[in-house]
């Protein structure tokens, strides 16, 4: 089976000189019509002439299209395409109550897509133009899905959305907009629940990322409904809401309620959820829903880039966390800095004196406003400390948390002016954006060059706040592969500030802890070494952490559970 999928926010018929791949397809030079004009000024490809040369392919200078070779079996699994030339989804997990399922893979491969069909915002088209309802029954016989969509109609459905934006579209308190799903004392209780309580009399439109992100969670679970289908709900929220919402999320579950959710944080996603389905495929072109696996045997699969059951193989190699190699060769002691404050109206970071090596990755970890990025701007000299005794004269090249998005410049010129080399630019994936505006593109795109342009530089230390945010597994690693070539090729070093446990551990070589009280004052601690860094950060989360046998990678202990109190007692709160 052939599928040929065209990318029309990619396609650009005039800049390539009028439909260059209708001129270069060798059947359509044969006098037949495999590329022809579409009603929308582009084109549509017929997959059933297509001969696979991937002429078309090479040839697009936009990277519009994609020829893909499948195996028949999977026309019987297609359960929603995006029209002609479009995306295509096959199978879909199966929900189940009393416990949480979950969703991993990369952007752009169809989980959103699975989540809407599961809560009735899509209807299963089976790739064919107006499917009955029995034609959708009939294709579901004989599976759990079948009495799922049987029921569907009379479940209750609740969705928390991954786009907070239409939030801030209500220029109303939070409690007036949460009245609209629970009486005030649910939503005090629901609020107090996740630390959110003390925002109710604000507007919505006053509120941070973080802030949006808890009050979408608390407008999904207070409706009373059968499921609940959360999309990132991690997103923006700092280390210890993570934790908190999570237990919050999963307690959902223990109502008998089918919890099913998407997220990127694996270390989170292993402690939600019961299972999980990986989905594999190629972004923007397909994907396939693996059959459903315990939580810890799918992150471990999908760590391992093979999936026996289903004989298939998605990367070249097994993602492996080893804490004994995470000591680098340090060649010399790059900088220290001076203990200092840094004030403002209502805010005080202290700092205590610390340093850097080269070859050297810092993570940074700690809650939300509590002054991790006020550090990294003083290290970088774009605040000034209280004593004015940052003298740092140091090269540094600075990758902020937020990123601007709606510039008209193209990725291309960012490229050339940045000076990106080919191994960043293949690294973060960046050939396929290179003829888009910035305003273009996607939270995870955007972020990709941000890493690139900050990496690119030629500087003694690079500062990258939060470069995680928006990035799927594989982006993640990715970036944590790009950054410690880059250090170690540079003999520069790095501060990496960011909210994702694995991502830091997966990364860092040392740590800084962020301690204090959010938007009130902070405390920054001196370097520590990784383990002793990870132990003291758990000890002030209250969670601890055990090495799962196969991968090496840190799982937390549920809580009270006996290896949890072991390692309590013990004051092993990483345990590697």
């Amino acid at each position: 089976m052939r599928i040929a999928v065209l990318d029309r926010d990619k396609c650009s018929p005039i800049k390539c000189g009028d439909k260059l791949c209708k001129r270069v397809c060798p059947i359509n030079r044969g006098g037949e019509e495999c590329i022809v004009d579409a009603n929308d000024g582009k084109v549509y490809i017929n997959e059933g002439m297509c001969i696979g040369c991937n002429i078309c392919v090479r040839r697009c200078p936009f990277g519009a299209i994609s020829i893909v070779n499948l195996s028949e079996e999977l026309l019987s699994r297609l359960v929603y395409r995006y029209g002609q030339n479009g995306f295509t989804l096959y199978s879909l997990p199966t929900p189940r109550f009393g416990k949480v399922l979950g969703f991993l893979g990369k952007n752009g491969i169809g989980k959103s897509t699975a989540l809407e069909i599961l809560g009735k915002k899509l209807s299963p088209n089976l790739g064919i133009e107006n499917p009955t309802e029995h034609d959708v029954m009939n294709f579901f016989k004989g599976s759990e899905l079948f009495n799922y969509f049987e029921k569907l109609q009379k479940l209750k459905i609740a969705i928390k959305p991954q786009n907070l934006s239409q939030l801030v579209r209500y220029k109303i308190k939070v409690i007036d907009f949460l009245l609209q799903f629970a009486k005030k004392s649910e939503i005090n209780s629901a609020a107090k629940g996740i630390s959110i309580d003390y925002a109710l009399d604000k507007n919505l439109n006053e509120l941070s990322g973080g802030e949006l992100q808890k009050i979408s969670i608390l407008a999904a679970t207070l409706k009373d409904a059968d499921i609940y289908f959360f999309d990132e709900p991690l997103a923006f929220l700092d280390i210890c809401e993570r934790i908190k919402v999570s237990d919050y999320i999963r307690n959902l579950s223990k109502k008998n309620k089918a919890v099913v959710l998407i997220e990127h944080d694996l270390l989170l996603l292993d402690y939600m959820t019961d299972y999980v389905n990986i989905i594999y495929g190629k972004p923007g072109c397909y994907g396939i829903i693996a059959e459903i696996r315990a939580a810890k045997k799918a992150i471990n699969d999908y760590l391992s880039g093979f999936l026996k059951e289903e004989n298939i193989r998605f990367r070249d190699k097994p993602i492996k966390f080893d804490f004994s190699s995470r000591i680098r060769e340090k060649a010399y002691s790059l900088f220290e800095w001076p203990a200092f404050t840094k004030s403002y109206n209502n805010f005080k970071l202290k700092v205590d004196a610390g340093s850097i090596n080269s070859k050297s990755i810092v993570g940074i970890a700690g809650r939300n406003a509590i002054g991790k990025t006020t550090f990294v701007k003083c290290i970088a000299g774009l605040l000034e400390a209280d004593e004015k005794n940052l003298k740092l004269k140091m090269k540094i090249s600075y990758k902020p948390q937020y990123l601007e998005e709606n510039d008209t410049q193209s990725v291309t010129s960012v490229v050339k002016k940045e000076k990106i080399n080919k191994r960043l630019i293949s690294l973060l994936s960046l050939e396929q954006l290179m003829m888009r505006q910035l305003k273009q593109l996607s939270g995870g795109e955007l972020q990709r060059l941000a890493i690139a342009a900050c990496l690119a530089k030629e500087a003694d230390v690079y500062l990258l706040d939060e470069p995680s945010a928006y990035l799927d597994v594989e982006e993640r690693l990715q970036a944590a592969r790009a950054i410690e070539e880059t250090i170690r090729e540079k003999e520069s070093a790095a501060f990496v500030v960011d909210h994702d446990l694995l991502f830091l551990s997966y990364l860092a070589d040392s740590l800084i802890i962020f301690s204090g009280q959010s938007a009130v004052s902070g405390k920054a601690s001196s370097t520590y070494d990784i383990m002793s860094g990870m132990n003291e950060l758990l000890k002030m989360l209250e969670i601890t952490l055990r090495k799962d046998e196969e991968t090496g990678r840190p799982r937390i202990n549920k809580p009270d559970s006996v290896l949890d109190r072991e390692q309590r007692k013990k004051g092993n709160f990483f345990q590697t």
